[in-house]
């Protein structure tokens, strides 16, 4: 009797060295040290050795029991853990992914966007200096066009004094003109060989006009001053053909000057529209992808806070799985020494 009851003693220390070690809840029904207490009143009141070992059976059923159930559960929680680590780990996965992308676009958007604004800015300086010298050229022939308009009242108001020292040429030949009428005639030619700049082409007819009246044979100058005059007047009339070829020329060449600077004006307006446009398309592309690098973020964020804590609750299943099953498993080893405690106590007996 002795030896049984110091055998759970001792088996009743070593299970609450174990029961602290891996602190276990169980149902109020089931307890080591109720088994162990009524097993040493069985023994005392000689029950039968099936009947002893009928209790310690139903304790090792009900801790099988318990650890098939929690088995169920343990599965269910794996099951659950890699579900759910597997769920976020994908998340994570194309989180990053997403945000690598992003990234990516956002560096050659950015990229493509100084290197537009760039473009745009010279374009833009380009255009200017184009637009002023459009503006410049214009100017310019309007000035031309006017210096034109007064050449040909020049050369006009020159035929025109020409033929009037023709009519006073051959009024002279009948004579019959006066010296006031040659003078006045001869400021007339000065002016329009100073206005024509032809003093060289005016100087003979002028010379012949001058000594008209100091002349013997003033008929025969008078028709000689004709004959000057008319040549002059064909000289005249060349230089105007000429002044208007050179003029006519001229605006050609300006035209044709203006057609490259106005094609060369559309064609850079054009380039500034299709460059504005881009700019804004490129600024529109990185306010998107701004916005989905900062979603990827808070996603990624998000689930890898999710993914570590689930990992933790997983390891504090798989920590409660081992130590629970430890114990189930000590209070089995337990058990069966108690049984074969139990065992020998029924063999000395007989």
């Amino acid at each position: 009797m002795k030896v049984t009851i110091t055998l759970l003693v001792v088996l009743a220390l070593a299970n609450a060295g174990m029961v602290q070690k891996f602190p276990l809840t169980y149902g109020g029904k089931r307890s080591l040290m109720n088994i162990m207490v009524e097993v040493e009143n069985k023994i005392k009141s000689h029950s039968p050795l099936d009947t002893i070992k009928g209790v310690l059976d139903n304790f090792k059923s009900a801790v099988a029991q318990e650890q098939g159930t929690h088995d169920e559960v343990y599965t269910a929680q794996q099951a659950e853990c890699e579900s759910e680590i597997s769920y976020r780990r994908a998340e994570v996965e194309d989180a990053t992914g997403t945000l690598k992308i992003a990234n990516g676009i956002l560096k050659t958007s950015n990229i493509l966007l100084t290197k537009t604004q760039a473009t745009l800015g010279e374009t833009e300086n380009i255009l200017n200096s184009v637009s002023l010298h459009i503006d410049l050229i214009n100017d310019v022939r309007k000035e031309d066009t006017q210096s034109y308009n007064r050449g040909a009242v020049t050369f006009n108001d020159a035929i025109n004094a020409i033929d009037d020292a023709i009519d006073l040429g051959v009024v002279l030949v009948k004579g019959e003109a006066s010296l006031i009428q040659v003078a006045d005639m001869t400021t007339k030619l000065m002016m329009a060989s100073v206005a024509t700049k032809m003093n060289k082409a005016f100087m003979a007819p002028l010379a012949a006009l001058a000594q008209i009246t100091q002349e013997e044979d003033a008929a025969g100058a008078a028709e000689r001053l004709v004959q000057l005059l008319q040549t002059l007047r064909s000289n005249v009339e060349e230089a105007w053909a000429s002044y208007t070829a050179e003029n006519t020329n001229a605006l050609a060449l300006f035209t044709q000057q203006k057609d490259l600077y106005l094609a060369t004006q559309g064609r850079l307006s054009d380039s500034k529209d299709k460059l504005v446009n881009k700019a804004e398309n490129l600024q529109g592309v990185i306010s998107v992808q701004t916005a989905v690098a900062q979603a990827a973020t808070n996603k990624k964020q998000r689930n890898q806070t999710l993914w570590d804590d689930a990992a933790d609750l997983c390891h504090s299943f798989d920590v409660e799985y081992e130590a629970v099953t430890a114990g189930r498993r000590q209070e089995l080893i337990l058990v069966q020494e108690l049984e074969r405690a139990v065992e020998r106590r029924a063999a000395e007996q007989i």
